[in-house]
């Protein structure tokens, strides 16, 4: 109330001092101190109030602020991109740090799910306890818990195969010859009780009937999907933003644009820790970087800015967080102006930013399609 008294006083002051003067010479100006005080306005009525609002709204036709992600350059959108899809590549490279089986398992597992909606009612007993098991070896990014505890399927194995068996009559063939070979996994607490360490066994003493002890070997398929985690960074590589730096040319000192050093530094040591032996980076601690509960809402540059932490073997701390809906990335493809005759060669125009998927099962299916994938357009 005293402001508006205040601001009354300094707006009724502006327009007095706009009239005219009286034909009369003008009589001294009293003293400040003998200026009788006015009376503040009235308060404003609610319509009245909302009258005002309106009137510093901005000028007609000036357009909401549009999303961050459309205010970036398209190379930057494209960085963004690549860099997510490293992220997603990297997170499915964790899984199989878990167990040798981990994404056997999932992918047995999900081909199940997928099927659901055909299954007949006697066969689907299994489906609940199947989606709550998978829900959980995603949160936990393996086979594992928190504590080490093996995960369970609160099932039994009659429902499982049950519901196998009726799949094979829909459009998922071999369910159960590759769930059968997982069954002690899945319900038996004793096979695989902890998980694997990666560490290579203790050399057996010295004699002559000492054998060398084997150490582990690393999972079918995680050579592979390194190589498609090395695919996306170097990918990324190509939209390095370009920054203003002071160069020498031939001996003077110039400003020129040049990929942004940071950024070339960490995708560069990114893709010389991939060149490493399997085994190497299973027991390397910077490998816990690899999950998406730890890199966050933004994966991609949160893998960026990991990467020295990475490289230099630095273990995360703290607990790893939880999955979050993220907004989608939908790549925009174009037809390269190099295409020779019929051969039609697709390159990455643009990137859109698209809406979350309705929940965390929907986007983790359709982040682990985009994660085994080295191409833009998976659909």
């Amino acid at each position: 109330m005293q402001r508006r008294w205040v601001l009354a006083v300094i707006v009724g002051s502006g327009l007095l001092a706009q009239t005219p003067p009286p034909v009369p010479p003008p009589a001294p100006a009293p003293e400040p101190a003998q200026v009788p005080p006015q009376a503040p306005p009235p308060e404003p009525k609610p319509a009245e109030m909302k009258a005002e609002v309106v009137a510093v709204i901005p000028k007609p036709g000036l357009q909401p602020e549009p999303k961050a992600f459309e205010q970036l350059r398209p190379s930057q959108r494209k960085l963004a991109y690549t860099l997510q899809r490293a992220a997603l590549s990297a997170h499915e490279l964790g899984y199989y740090r878990s167990h040798p089986k981990a994404v056997e398992v999932r992918d047995a597992l999900g081909a199940l799910v997928a099927v659901k909606a055909i299954l007949p009612e006697k066969a689907s007993a299994a489906i609940p306890a199947v989606e709550a098991y998978l829900a959980k070896v995603r949160a936990q990014h393996g086979l594992y818990d928190a504590d080490g505890k093996k995960l369970l399927l609160e099932s039994t194995w009659k429902d499982l195969l049950l519901a196998a068996r009726a799949a094979a009559k829909a459009d998922a063939k071999g369910l159960e010859s590759r769930l059968a070979k997982l069954k002690g996994l899945l319900f038996d607490a004793k096979v695989d009780a902890t998980a694997p360490t990666w560490a290579a066994p203790e050399a057996p003493a010295q004699g002559k009937k000492a054998k060398a002890a084997k150490g582990p070997k690393a999972p079918e398929g995680f050579a592979n999907q390194k190589a498609i985690t090395a695919l996306w960074v170097k990918r990324a590589q190509t939209w390095i933003d370009n920054t203003r730096q002071e160069v020498d040319v031939k001996g003077e000192k110039k400003l020129r644009s040049v990929p942004d050093p940071a950024q070339t530094k960490a995708l560069n040591a990114l893709l010389i820790w991939l060149e490493n032996e399997d085994l190497d980076l299973l027991r390397d601690p910077g490998f816990g970087w690899l999950d998406l509960r730890r890199l966050g809402a933004t994966p991609g540059p949160a893998l960026l800015a990991h990467a020295d932490a990475i490289a230099t073997s630095k273990a995360p701390e703290g607990p790893a967080g939880e999955l979050t809906l993220l907004p989608t990335l939908e790549p925009v493809l174009a037809e390269s102006k190099f295409s020779k005759g019929d051969e039609k060669r697709q390159i990455l125009a643009d990137v859109k930013q698209g809406a979350p998927a309705a929940d965390l099962a929907t986007q983790m299916a359709a982040f682990e399609k985009l994660a085994r994938s080295r191409e833009f357009d998976t659909k």
